[in-house]
């Protein structure tokens, strides 16, 4: 009888506290994640005052829509991310870009970690800035800063501007020239070193209806380079760059829809968050002959073949709206 005592009484603690054990481990406990903090491009760019970089090193996230990347190799080794705010480039490693960050995809940057510089009086993000301007994230390191979603339907519009409305604000935005011509029509996109043979980097000039000029820069890694510039008039489409004072166009996705010439049309753009395909086009001559009693007729027929290249690939997965 003591030794069941004994055991009763020492039992009796662990049995009194085990409904309450059972409680608690049988209640549910949900972990709720507060929504990601989300800033403006324009805010984040504000953080530079163009004296000195800037490292960041707070919980800063952007999100926008992709609206400049390498395809065409238009801008190497460089996306650009817009919001309602603005628009921003961003330096990162990798060939080709567009396959990860395809024209209209939604992109969420995680700023922490990253740099901003002023070059040129350009805001850029990056990394640690050399004499080129922001250092490139490396290739490896993309998907811890930036990840993507699908775009929801919506595309990135450009916007509608006159030459003389261009300001600070539209620098890194995507926008469109109407009723414009290239004052070198005939010319290419760029010039060639003579010593070398290879395209450098090229200014040209467009015209509107009131003899107004504007600028349209194209990089020596741009595919069409030696191409011969848009006859006629026409719309043209691109990110307003800024360097040194001088604003300047950089066309995007080969968009040039021209009256005097075989402009790379709608039907080939990429399509918001889908693959980019270039569409090369070749023509070949059919010849067919008939021979009558009395004479000979000879017809010729051209035929238009359309052979389409994979030049990108979906990424991930872009906001239904500028954020």
């Amino acid at each position: 009888m003591r030794t069941t005592a004994r055991i009763s009484l020492l039992t009796l603690p662990v049995l009194l506290t085990l409904p309450a054990g059972c409680d608690r481990a049988t209640q549910p406990e949900f972990t709720v994640r507060p929504p990601e903090p989300q800033n403006s491009v324009a805010y984040l760019k504000s953080l530079c005052d163009g004296k000195s970089s800037v490292a960041i090193a707070q919980d800063i996230t952007i999100r926008g829509f992709v609206t400049a990347n390498d395809l065409y190799g238009e801008f190497h080794r460089t996306i650009v991310v817009e919001d309602a705010s603005g628009g921003i480039s961003i330096a990162a490693e990798g060939s080709p870009l567009a396959d990860l960050y395809p024209f209209g995809i939604v992109a969420t940057v995680r700023c922490n970690g990253l740099t901003l510089c002023d070059y040129g009086g350009k805001i850029q993000l990056g990394t640690t800035p050399g004499d080129g301007g922001a250092g490139c994230i490396p290739r490896e390191e993309l998907a811890r800063y930036i990840r993507t979603e699908p775009p929801g339907g919506e595309t990135p519009s450009a916007q509608l501007l006159t030459f003389d409305a261009v300001s600070a604000r539209h620098i890194d935005t995507r926008v469109r020239f109407d009723d414009v011509r290239f004052a070198d029509a005939g010319k290419t996109w760029c010039d060639t070193d003579p010593e070398t043979g290879r395209a450098v980097a090229t200014e040209r000039e467009i015209v509107d209806t009131r003899g107004r000029t504007f600028t349209v820069r194209t990089a020596a890694t741009c595919v069409y380079a030696k191409e011969p510039l848009p006859q006629g008039t026409g719309s043209l489409y691109g990110i307003i760059d800024y360097f040194a004072g001088k604003y300047t166009l950089r066309v995007t996705n080969r968009e040039a829809e021209f009256s005097g010439t075989a402009a790379h049309s709608a039907a080939t753009r990429p399509t918001a968050g889908r693959p980019a395909r270039t569409t090369r086009t070749t023509r070949t001559t059919r010849t067919t002959r008939t021979t009558r009693t009395t004479r000979t007729t000879q017809t010729t027929r051209t035929t238009q073949t359309t052979r389409t290249t994979r030049a990108g690939v979906t990424a991930a997965t872009p906001p239904t709206a500028y954020p």
